[in-house]
Parts: structure tokens; C-alpha cells; sequence
């Protein structure tokens, strides 16, 4: 299974990599050096989706650190790269973490490893405003007909 999780989460990736440089392009910012970043709470939910398409039961995942007044972290929450945690979305499947984008953090840009990897930890609760999960939801709505295309599924 950890085969066919890397071989999904590759050709996601090929797919949202010229994507992302869309979404940064709307966003009206300069684009950054590199392309993932900010894209992963959007480009998990876009895996979460091909792979329910599939058959795959998969799960939207994201932890957000949280400081104290004084600057520390309270607790291991997100991704945990470069000495410290960082905010950050990924997938679960089939007793593995999927996440194309964590290059962002210097890490691999494709990672499929077994659930309790310690470099991720969720939080409770997803903590995005509802206007930016409904953007994030619209987003891969707005491309999963171009997916579709690009895997020979229509």
C-alpha cells in the first residue's frame, strides 16, 4: 500500500505544482522560492479527495502551534521541522501520513511514512476563518475536473 500511497501522492504533486503557482498568482503576492508554500492546507484536501476517488479512505489533518504570551510553544503541534514546530495540513490513509508538501519546510516534497511519525502532530481543531476553509473547499473544486483529465478519468 505504502507503494501505491507514494505513486498517488507523485503524480498529485506533478498535477498542483504549475497550480500553485496559479494560487500564488491570484493571491497577488510575489511568487515564493518555493512553490508549496501556504498551499498545504488546499493541496491536502485535494489528496484527501483523489484518493477517496480511488476507493482510499483518507483524512484532511492539521495542527497550527500554539504560543504562549511569552513566545514558547505550548506543546508539539504541525510539522516539526528546522527546531520548531510549524503550522501545517497533511493526509492520513491506510495507517500512513500523505504530504506533498512539506519541501516547504526543507523536508522531501513528497512523504509517505506510517501514522506517529513524530515529525507531525494534529491539533484539535482546524483553526481557519470559515471564509478561508470555503475557499480551500472551492479551490480544489475549481481543478479537480483539469485532475480528472490529467489521469485519464473523464
Amino acid at each position: 500500500m505504502q507503494k501505491h500511497l507514494i505513486e498517488m501522492a507523485t503524480t498529485a504533486r506533478s498535477f498542483l505544482e504549475p497550480v500553485w503557482i496559479e494560487w500564488h498568482t491570484a493571491w497577488g503576492g510575489k511568487l515564493p522560492a518555493v512553490p508549496s508554500q501556504s498551499t498545504c492546507g488546499r493541496s491536502s484536501l485535494f489528496v484527501v479527495k483523489a484518493l477517496r476517488h480511488v476507493g482510499i479512505t483518507a483524512t484532511w489533518k492539521t495542527g497550527v502551534p500554539r504560543h504562549s504570551e511569552d513566545g514558547p510553544e505550548l506543546g508539539p503541534i504541525g510539522f516539526h521541522a528546522n527546531g520548531q514546530w510549524q503550522s501545517h495540513a497533511w493526509v492520513e490513509a491506510c495507517g500512513y501520513i500523505i504530504d506533498i508538501t512539506a519541501d516547504q519546510f526543507g523536508a522531501a516534497p513528497v512523504i509517505v511514512v506510517p501514522t506517529g511519525d513524530r515529525r507531525y502532530a494534529e491539533g484539535t481543531e482546524d483553526t481557519a476563518l470559515p471564509a478561508f476553509v470555503a475557499s480551500r473547499i472551492n479551490a480544489v473544486e475549481a481543478i479537480w475536473a483539469r485532475w480528472l483529465t490529467y489521469c485519464g478519468q473523464t
